[in-house]
């Protein structure tokens, strides 16, 4: 197939992101690379990769729908929910939600004498 430059520039896009994900190469020369790409998008969690699979597939005059959010109505509440959830160091918070900072090791009634280094604060 031949790709336009439109084409070309949003799957230069996506091959970091689809590998980072999938551990999938995007190869232009690839024969089946809008079928895979097609799977590949409906597989995908990133929001940008699935846009953009829709984008290229909309340039490639190929009909390409994302089966999950024609799925059930509950997928709205489920792809909000994931939109508002961020994992970090493999907890998952949501982004809405205020975490508390975790208290000083050092209790207030000690004195702690304080020093400067480099423009920063030094607690001893």
């Amino acid at each position: 197939m031949v790709y336009s430059p439109e084409m070309v520039t949003l799957l230069q896009q996506l091959r970091h992101r689809v590998f980072a994900e999938f551990g999938t190469r995007i190869r232009l020369a690839d024969p089946e690379l809008l079928a895979v790409l097609g799977e590949l998008g409906k597989r995908s969690r990133d929001p940008f990769t699935r846009k953009t699979v829709v984008e290229i597939m909309a340039l490639a005059e190929i009909p390409f729908h994302l089966e999950s959010a024609a799925k059930s109505p509950d997928n709205k509440k489920t792809e909000d929910r994931l939109a508002t959830e961020v994992t970090y160091r493999g907890i998952k918070i949501s982004r809405d939600e205020k975490v508390p900072l975790p208290k000083s090791q050092v209790s207030t009634s000690q004195s702690v004498s304080r020093q400067m280094y480099r423009g920063q604060v030094v607690n001893k």
